[in-house]
């Protein structure tokens, strides 16, 4: 238990993940190692869903509605594409935010 601890402040990752591999060994043996690897497994699944979610979400709420108003807009206005851009970047990002 002293070695995972020691391990586990120092600078050297690998030497953190034997020594958590070890504890798992030692305490839960081999299906406790499966269970940990399903475990991060699953985890990791979940997380780059999420970030899949978001990032789609992103582009569809914000990146595309904001160019083609930004788009439609210099027609009418004064301004340029890039001037008119952050503003409707800013406007769609509100509506992501309060969507969700």
């Amino acid at each position: 238990m002293h070695e995972f601890f020691n391990s586990a402040i120092s600078i050297d990752s690998t030497s953190s993940i034997f020594a958590g591999k070890q504890f798992i060994m030692d305490r839960f043996g081999s299906p406790g190692l499966i269970a940990a690897a399903i475990l991060l497994l699953a985890i990791t699944i979940l997380l780059l869903a999420k970030i899949v979610h978001i990032t789609f979400d992103v582009v569809r709420y914000v990146v595309i509605p904001s160019v083609a108003v930004t788009f439609i807009a210099t027609y009418f206005l004064p301004y340029s594409f890039t001037y008119i851009l952050p503003v409707t970047v800013a406007l769609f990002s509100v509506v992501l935010i309060f969507k969700s």
